[in-house]
């Protein structure tokens, strides 16, 4: 028993002996700089196939949960994205905005090319008063089907003299950038030709969507090769490895009234007739067959049809004249 009290006594002398002694404050010249995440947290992945934004919800106000995400496709017509990135200042906050600065880096064995797709500010500030802030860099879209692996890592050589690196489990965050269009395994070449990943690519930046076999490949055919032909002209000495095949004929087309009119099905002879007929004909033409005159919008075909090969006997029209009504 004794040996116990005489044990709590020696507790009690070192309490108030710790009490008289000063309380060392934190005493290092520089503050650390680090990103504030666990360290399983450190890295991100961006895929450049899609992207996810905040849906609106019916009243019109944005959601407010994870759940009201969704996917956006964009194609090669996303140039960047931004990332945000936490920090942690791991010492002081001062009462003035410091400056410093992020740089780019890849691993041993990693493609070098990577670190020019991190975009960065000049450089950056953390805002006095505080020890947590945010700041945001762009990955930039690559144009090639590959993936890279890159890091965000603090430049506090050319800092403010006042940071120094924090948390060496924490210095740097890593960046995983997709940039790939594989297969879908519904994919039909039946329907839109060979695939390529190129031309995959292609499609869901014209499209804004991803491949769906039940599409209205009438149209969306039609529209990527208009896409495809517009691109070509405006890049000649570019080599365009893949195309696209004819969309079929519309579902209507081959009704009895309309077929009578139109005659066999072309991609050419569809894009001349909407270009001939006024929005209202055509809407009216496809969807109500009561209130359309046949024997009026025929002859305006056909009409249309002789006064383009006469203004242009060096390119003619690259169809049969539309049928005799």
């Amino acid at each position: 028993m004794r040996k116990y009290i005489l044990y709590i006594g020696f507790l009690l002398l070192s309490f108030a002996s710790c009490q008289e002694k000063e309380i060392i404050g934190y005493s290092l010249e520089r503050d650390g700089l680090q990103f504030n995440y666990d360290t399983n947290a450190l890295r991100v992945t961006v895929d450049f196939m899609k992207e996810y934004v905040t849906d609106t919800m019916w009243w019109g106000q944005p959601g407010n949960s994870p759940y009201d995400l969704i996917p956006k496709y964009s194609g090669d017509s996303l140039v960047k994205k931004g990332v945000k990135l936490n920090l942690y200042l791991m010492g002081r906050a001062a009462d003035y905005d410091r400056e410093f600065r992020l740089k780019a880096k890849v691993e041993e064995g990693e493609d070098p090319t990577a670190v020019s797709f991190l975009e960065f500010e000049p450089s950056y500030v953390f805002r006095a008063g505080q020890l947590k802030d945010t700041v945001e860099v762009y990955v930039l879209n690559p144009k090639v089907r590959k993936e890279f692996t890159v890091s965000i890592v603090f430049d506090v050589e050319n800092s403010d003299p006042s940071l120094e690196l924090g948390a060496a489990e924490k210095d740097e965050y890593r960046v995983r950038l997709i940039n790939r269009y594989p297969q879908p395994r519904e994919w039909d070449d039946n329907v839109v030709g060979e695939y390529t990943e190129d031309k995959y690519a292609f499609m869901v930046t014209i499209l804004k969507t991803l491949y769906n076999p039940y599409a209205n490949w009438s149209e969306d055919l039609k529209t990527l090769n208009e896409a495809l032909a517009e691109y070509k002209a405006l890049h000649p000495d570019e080599e365009v490895d893949f195309s696209f095949p004819e969309p079929p004929a519309p579902q209507w087309w081959n009704y009895p009234p309309h077929l009578a009119i139109l005659g066999e099905y072309s991609m050419a002879k569809h894009t001349f007739m909407q270009e001939v007929l006024s929005a209202a004909d055509y809407e009216s033409f496809v969807y109500w067959y009561a209130e359309w005159d046949a024997v009026r919008l025929n002859q305006l075909l056909r009409n249309a049809y002789d006064q383009y090969n006469t203004e242009h006997p060096d390119n003619p029209l690259p169809f049969e004249q539309f049928p005799v009504l």
